[in-house]
């Protein structure tokens, strides 16, 4: 049994578009990328053309926003979190801090990746990253001056002892690779993915939300909302519940996913989250294409436990 508060604590916030109300001691652009995509999962996901329909940025600059592959400008901040039904001026302010620790100047520009008469927009960031300053260009060299000569000060110091740290090092990297084909080989995947996931990741972590859909829904007691939602190119699904009687506060849902053959076995995935209007599981991935997934919840009212019924299966 898996609990989605362990996993990430950070999408377990209510839908308010806003990732914090003070900014982090720490933050980095990963972690600013995986809120932008909590924010998308809990606005029914929409797919990366309808979001360059509504914020008229281009899909290339979408895409690396949501990857963290680099930090978006503010404006394309700004526009995401509009369409996605958020309150951008958290998320300003914090990306603003992001760049203050992470941006080269003149990194940052203002009409990055929007669209214009139709099409990808052919300047702005990517170019201006292509073609550093000169000054960008003396400084980066000046540092690597400095820092090559600080290795051979160390290499000439060390001698014999940094080839032993050399080799402890490089038998760290191995014992870390050897990790990772064990955890793949271990895992449960399935040939028939186009992108390899195993039970247990954060939907929100990977790509399975890009063409992530809701398989099969039904309205429970309560106000309440079961759902399975399926990415085909993942072969996965996870669980969402959500409550719209406006009675979160002091309350608790918890959503569960699994093969039908084994309600119970190794790959049930279970989420519980508290003060909450929406909780999802983590992935299950689909065994074979007979198996049907199926989902169950349940809600907490005043202290009282209700059930919300027969299993929802796809």
């Amino acid at each position: 049994m898996v609990s989605r508060r362990c996993i990430r604590p950070r999408l377990t916030r209510q839908k308010t578009g806003t990732p914090m109300t003070s900014l982090p001691d720490t933050d980095s652009i990963s972690e600013f990328a995986a809120d932008l995509r909590a924010l998308r999962l809990d606005s029914e996901s929409p797919t990366l053309n309808k979001l360059r329909h509504d914020t008229d940025i281009s899909r290339s600059v979408l895409s690396d926003a949501f990857a963290g592959k680099k930090l978006p400008s503010a404006r394309t901040v700004d526009r995401i979190v509009r369409a996605l039904g958020g309150d951008a001026t958290g998320w300003i302010r914090r990306r603003d801090a992001l760049a203050a620790t992470t941006l080269e100047p003149g990194d940052d520009a203002s009409t990055e990746g929007l669209v214009s008469d139709g099409s990808e927009s052919t300047h702005g960031t990517r170019q201006q990253d292509a073609r550093p300053s000169k000054s960008s260009i003396s400084r980066r060299s000046v540092a690597w001056i400095a820092a090559s000569a600080f290795a051979v000060g160390i290499l000439l110091a060390g001698g014999i002892s940094w080839l032993v740290s050399s080799s402890v090092v490089e038998q760290a990297k191995v014992a870390a690779a050897d990790a990772v084909r064990k955890e793949l080989k271990d895992s449960s995947m399935n040939p028939r993915a186009q992108i390899n996931v195993r039970n247990g990741i954060d939907p929100a972590m990977t790509e399975c939300v890009n063409d992530a859909k809701v398989a099969t829904s039904s309205p429970r007691t309560n106000n309440t909302l079961l759902e399975i939602i399926w990415s085909n190119k993942c072969y996965a699904g996870w669980a969402r519940i959500t409550r719209y009687d406006e009675k979160i506060t002091g309350n608790s849902m918890t959503v569960a996913i699994y093969p039908e053959t084994a309600a119970q076995g190794p790959d049930r995935q279970t989420a519980t989250e508290p003060n909450a209007q929406s909780a999802y599981t983590t992935l299950v991935v689909r065994p074979t294409p007979q198996t049907r997934l199926c989902a169950v919840g349940s809600i907490t009212l005043n202290g009282e436990n209700i059930d919300l019924g027969e299993p929802l299966c796809t």
